[in-house]
């Protein structure tokens, strides 16, 4: 009976907020008895959209189970660890790293950070078929009490059962795994939150499929490529050598950013993707900029007939700098005639301007008046934010971190197939936010922790991690055991310290790491958590 008012309480929650809603967008709908009226609201919704009978979704065996899971209140409780907590360098700290099954992590989480997770970057099992699942869902109903609950039959209840053992590897299973930590980590988004999930072939189409499914289909931002071993990992019999992983990108709503990155680091560590990515870079009273493209549209679309007022002269004055505009043609002494360009289309005789003339009044200082090879002049834009640039779906050059952890690990890997700092970071920085929440659920080798730390140190951000990882046994003779680890989330604990103390060095080293009387400082440490379960009566 517990369970069965956790699941209605949490039901009640979800129902209560999305009613919420509805009554504050569609407040006609609702009658004085509170009823909701069904025809009149798809009668409103038919005059915006078209409503449409056919759906297309992915179903499968344990999907509402999964649902299920999602609903169900903890039966665990957060036991701090005091020691590791109290050290000067954890005491205060806003990050967390939690030991522990991440479903009920999450559902802690959401107590305290329920929309505000800014950033989500996971690395989920890839469901290859060898070993199935570490993570084992505690299943405690009965047969009969999951057929009721589901409205299923016996038989399809004993089915849905067998998923949630360990070393189940099946399609279904996989996804009733992965369905309610997605449910509840859309929850912990922010508005304009955004999820990147590496994943490779075995389950991508299912995960796209689930994803549309939780984040909604127009939320999907797009799949990254990680070129992550160039050389190719080999497949006998058939099929071409594998070089790639997907990232799938999803925003929680239609508030999502745009994802840059740095254009010296996409350079310098991206050089496949970024070739031949050039810069004109100079300096003014405002500081630094790039000289960007030309002001005129290109698009002969855009000229005096079809954009009429973008289509003027542009004056300069090459003894001040100053630019303003006038008629075509206007006589202006001292001042040189920059007018729009001609336009060869046949029909019409100019090119219209990218900038009105309000605009060009208002910003003159973001543009520059160049001289041309011919003995002419071209205005040009100035970029500020020149050190941006989009992030392409395509990463190269970023191989795996082994050589990260083993720098740490004094040569040892410890860690079989960690993520790169480099990528994490990569994505991280990318959603433009240097305050943001950062959260990996499957923390594993804890990456994203290096990555958060090591991103706050280049741009002194004040980004937070948070990290949730289960106390999974290290395999027996492997590297860690050999090294007197026992868990993985020891080993990913230890890592943080490790790479903190690295960053630290590197800190107060460097010119400018702590400057004196400087706000900034960096959160280099961690508080730890450990989830116990709550004693039964």
């Amino acid at each position: 009976m517990q369970k069965d008012e956790q699941i209605k309480n949490r039901k009640g929650i979800l129902k209560n907020r999305e009613i919420a809603v509805l009554k504050e967008q569609f407040p006609s709908c609702f009658h004085s008895d509170g009823s909701f009226d069904m025809d009149h609201f798809a009668e409103i919704l038919g005059k915006k959209i078209n409503i449409s009978y056919e759906g297309y979704e992915l179903r499968f065996l344990g999907k509402n189970y999964a649902k299920m899971l999602a609903t169900i209140d903890t039966e665990t409780v957060m036991v701090p660890d005091e020691e590791h907590n109290a050290l000067p360098e954890n005491c205060g700290s806003r990050n967390l790293y939690i030991t522990g099954d991440n479903l009920d992590g999450l559902k802690h989480l959401l107590k305290e950070y329920a929309g505000e997770v800014g950033c989500i970057y996971i690395d989920p099992p890839y469901n290859t078929g060898a070993d199935g699942f570490v993570y084992n869902d505690r299943f405690t109903f009965t047969i009969e009490e999951l057929a009721e609950k589901l409205h299923v039959s016996e038989e399809q209840a004993a089915r849905i059962a067998e998923l949630t053992e360990k070393g189940s590897a099946s399609h279904s299973a996989w996804l009733t795994f992965m369905y309610p930590r997605l449910i509840l980590a859309r929850e912990l988004l922010r508005e304009d939150g955004v999820i990147f999930i590496s994943i490779d072939d075995h389950e991508y189409a299912n995960l796209k499929l689930i994803c549309d499914d939780i984040f909604g289909e127009d939320n999907y931002l797009n799949t990254l490529a990680w070129v992550s071993n160039i050389t190719g990992r080999q497949i006998s019999d058939s099929g071409a050598a594998k070089t790639w992983e997907s990232i799938l990108v999803y925003g929680k709503t239609g508030k999502a950013p745009g994802l840059f990155t740095d254009f010296r680091f996409a350079k310098s560590r991206m050089k496949d993707s970024y070739k031949g990515f050039r810069k004109d870079i100079r300096e003014d009273a405002y500081g630094e900029f790039a000289v960007g493209d030309t002001l005129y549209n290109h698009n002969r679309k855009f000229n005096e007939e079809t954009r009429p007022n973008l289509v003027f002269s542009i004056y300069y004055d090459p003894q001040t700098e100053e630019i303003t505009t006038g008629e075509i043609g206007e006589k202006r002494e001292g001042l040189i005639e920059l007018p729009p360009h001609p336009n060869r289309d046949g029909i019409h005789q100019y090119h219209a301007w990218r900038w009105s003339r309000e605009k060009i009044a208002r910003e003159s200082y973001n543009l520059i008046v160049l001289p041309t090879s011919r003995g002419g002049y071209e205005i040009y834009t100035r970029i500020r934010d020149f050190h941006k640039t989009a992030l392409k779906d395509i990463i190269t050059n970023i191989s795996n971190g082994d050589k990260e952890v083993k720098a740490l690990f004094g040569g040892k890997g410890v860690f079989e197939y960690p993520k790169s700092v480099d990528l994490v970071k990569l994505l991280v920085k990318s959603v433009g936010d240097t305050d943001c929440l950062v959260l990996d659920f499957f923390s594993g080798s804890a990456t994203t922790a290096h990555a958060v730390m090591q991103a706050n140190a280049e741009d002194r951000g004040n980004r937070r991690f948070l990290l949730i990882q289960i106390p999974e046994e290290v395999k027996p003779g492997s590297v860690a055991a050999k090294e007197g680890y026992h868990t993985i989330d020891e080993m990913g604990r230890e890592r943080i310290r490790r790479a903190a103390a690295e960053i630290r060095d590197t800190l107060q080293k460097t010119e400018g790491g702590r400057e004196q009387g400087h706000k900034w400082e960096p959160d280099l440490g961690f508080c730890h958590m450990t989830l116990e379960n709550l004693p039964r009566h």
